[in-house]
């Protein structure tokens, strides 16, 4: 047996820690377009606040891959994947034969097609090599936009570097996918405590400045800057299965069964990349979060090594209480209309329980 896999994050790791559970012998051939392994994307806020050193960034051991018998083409490319002659294609032309290949490709940053996103000063926050541009960039004034997780921890991160920081969210309330309004109301306040500009229900509609970035232009006003970060979404990374056909979903995430296999034989996916059986919905989705991949990761190795296994399915949860200083957290439906199997005649119920900060 031969396995490839495609990725070197989360989903990625598990898998090869799975697949050595059950086959501790059979070649794992590991390609990641990043040339820095073995990184937690989570604690990269960390890094950019100087709070944690590039060292402390590590999930695993620095011999990890000799520890698993993996061979690991770090900062290599897959161009191609040929399912016919089960085969992969690297940038510099080496093909590298597989008998079962797992996709853990992930998800890729939004960048929205904002006049002026091209200048220099301007990233998102995803890659080791986005967390060394935000590190290294100069400046005393930063905008970031979107008010997801990644983004409120890159805006309180940048305010910990010094930095005059305003966090830019287009619609009505901060982390909107994970709280509602009056949840999202006591960490707003928390945030602006810690000296940070919220504006909430104000879109970016341009970037200014000669080449390098020196204002965000909204609907409403003008905000001088010397760097963005970009924090508006992630989509699964899904050039390479659109290539070979690999069905996929809805959410744009490549479809699997209970088993991690994707509509191609022998080619399996996991990670922020696949859709999968949403618990809380009943319907599939992209729970593009690091747990859901660690657990794919597993089921996939496992299956992949040909040891039978179920994945019952993910659901969102979300916690950042770390950084913002007070339990934030979030699982399942924020929404009662994201619940789509509803009976008709079926209720939601509300309860509630408010203190000053609770």
């Amino acid at each position: 047996m031969r396995y490839v896999i495609i990725g070197g994050s989360a989903a990625a790791i598990s898998a090869v820690e799975a697949i050595r559970s059950v086959d501790k012998a059979s070649p794992i051939d590991l390609f990641s377009d990043e040339a820095t392994p073995l990184f937690s994307r989570v604690l990269l806020p960390y890094y950019v606040a100087e709070e944690l050193p590039k060292s402390m960034l590590n999930f695993r051991s620095a011999d990890f891959f000799d520890q698993n018998t993996i061979t690991a083409h770090l900062g290599v490319r897959v161009t191609r994947i040929s399912p016919e002659s089960k085969t992969v294609q690297t940038a510099n032309g080496d093909h590298i034969p597989y008998d079962k290949l797992l996709l853990a490709t992930g998800g890729k940053p939004i960048v929205p097609a904002i006049p002026g996103v091209e200048k220099e000063g301007v990233s998102t926050l995803k890659t080791m090599e986005d967390a060394e541009r935000v590190y290294t960039m100069k400046g005393t004034k930063a905008v970031v936009i979107g008010a997801g997780s990644i983004g409120v921890e890159s805006a309180i991160s940048l305010k910990r570097r010094g930095m005059k920081v305003t966090l830019l969210e287009m619609l009505g309330h901060v982390l909107p996918t994970a709280f509602d309004e009056e949840a999202a109301s006591i960490i707003k306040k928390r945030i602006e405590e810690l000296g940070i500009e919220v504006l909430t229900g104000e879109k970016a509609v341009r970037f200014k400045g000669n080449g390098r970035v020196q204002g965000v232009v909204t609907d409403t006003r003008e905000i001088p800057c010397d760097m963005v970060v970009l924090s508006v979404g992630i989509k699964p990374a899904v050039e390479l299965a659109a290539q070979i056909g690999a069905e996929t979903g809805s959410y744009g995430g490549i479809k699997i069964d209970s088993h991690m296999k994707t509509s191609l034989p022998d080619i399996y996916a996991a990670g922020d990349v696949v859709e999968t059986h949403d618990i809380a919905r009943g319907t599939p989705f992209v729970n593009a979060i690091w747990p859901c991949a660690f657990e794919q990761g597993t089921i996939a190795g496992l299956n992949m090594a040909g040891k039978e296994t179920r994945y019952e399915g993910s659901f969102r949860r979300n916690s950042i209480g770390n950084f913002i200083g007070i339990p934030a957290i979030s699982m399942g439906l924020t929404y009662a209309d994201a619940c789509t199997d509803c009976a008709e005649g079926d209720r939601f119920q509300e309860i509630k329980r408010r203190t000053k900060n609770t």
